[in-house]
């Protein structure tokens, strides 16, 4: 490969790199989930910096073609942020049920206290 294609590949991961820290400032994504996205384009303008430290590493784990180690990194990275994701989405689900169900018997308890005539603070709920 010649040099501009890494060049390329650096300046497309610096980008990605600023526009990381950009949605941080912004507030629109949070430190914690982006720390696997900055991990990712640093990893990403290491390979384009240093292109024969791939080769070593593929050398080293006996792999014939570099750039098929390359794509089976991506994917393994890919995936450990899918299960970062799904980990935190299964969690908010679970505390999104037990807001309302929380909920649900508060208003069971307003109702039986309007029932009551016990008063309480007047609320459009029915």
């Amino acid at each position: 490969m010649t040099a501009s294609i890494f060049y390329i590949c650096f300046v497309l991961s610096l980008a990605f790199f600023l526009v990381i820290l950009s949605l941080i400032r912004k507030k629109r994504l949070r430190e914690q989930y982006s720390l696997l996205w900055l991990g990712l384009s640093g990893l990403m303008m290491l390979v384009s910096m240093f292109p024969k430290v791939l080769d070593r590493i593929a050398g080293l784990l006996q792999v014939s073609y570099a750039p098929s180690l390359l794509y089976v990194l991506a994917i393994l990275a890919i995936m450990s942020i899918l299960l970062h994701l799904t980990l935190v989405v299964s969690a908010l689900a679970d505390r999104t049920i037990t807001l309302a169900q929380t909920v649900s018997l508060y208003e069971e308890q307003l109702r039986q206290l309007k029932k009551r005539g016990d008063g309480g603070p007047p609320s459009d709920l029915s």
